[in-house]
C-alpha cells in the first residue's frame, strides 16, 4: 500500500512515528516532507521543488493520511487527494474536529473520507487492518 502523510511540521514527529510503523508493514510512502524541514525562506525554486514532490506524493498514494491539527499546506493536500478520488483518513486524538463547529470542514464528511480519533497507536491498528 502507498501511503502519504499531511500536516503541519510541528507534527513531524508523529507523521515520523506512523511512516515508520506503516514501512515495518511493508507500505511504500510517496513522499516524506520531514526530511527537508520549512522551506518557506529558503527559495522560491525549493518551494516549487518541495510543492511539486508532494503533488506527485499525493497523486502516487492509495491512501492520504491527514493528522491534524493541520497547516495551510494539509487542507492543499487534502484537497488534491479528494479530487484525485483517494482514500483519506483524518485523525485527531479526540473528536473535536468531527462535531459541527468552526473546527470541522464540510469536506471532511465527503464519503471517500474516514474520521479516525483516539491514540496514533490505534491509527495504525486501524490502517494496517484495511
Amino acid at each position: 500500500m502507498k501511503f502519504y502523510i499531511a500536516s503541519k511540521l510541528e507534527n513531524y514527529e508523529q507523521v515520523q512515528y506512523i511512516r515508520d510503523r506503516l514501512k515495518e508493514q511493508g507500505w511504500t510512502h510517496t513522499y516524506d516532507w520531514t526530511q527537508h524541514g520549512s522551506v518557506k525562506s529558503i527559495s522560491t525554486e525549493l518551494l516549487k521543488e518541495v510543492a511539486e514532490k508532494e503533488f506527485q506524493g499525493v497523486k502516487e498514494a492509495d491512501v492520504v493520511i491527514v493528522l491534524t491539527p493541520q497547516g495551510r499546506g494539509t487542507h492543499v493536500e487534502l484537497g488534491m487527494a479528494l479530487a484525485l478520488d483517494k482514500k483519506v483518513f483524518i485523525w485527531h486524538e479526540n473528536d473535536k474536529y468531527f462535531k459541527c463547529t468552526d473546527d470541522t470542514s464540510s469536506f471532511y464528511w465527503l464519503p471517500n473520507v474516514h474520521r479516525l480519533f483516539g491514540t496514533i497507536d490505534g491509527l495504525i491498528k486501524i490502517l494496517t487492518a484495511k
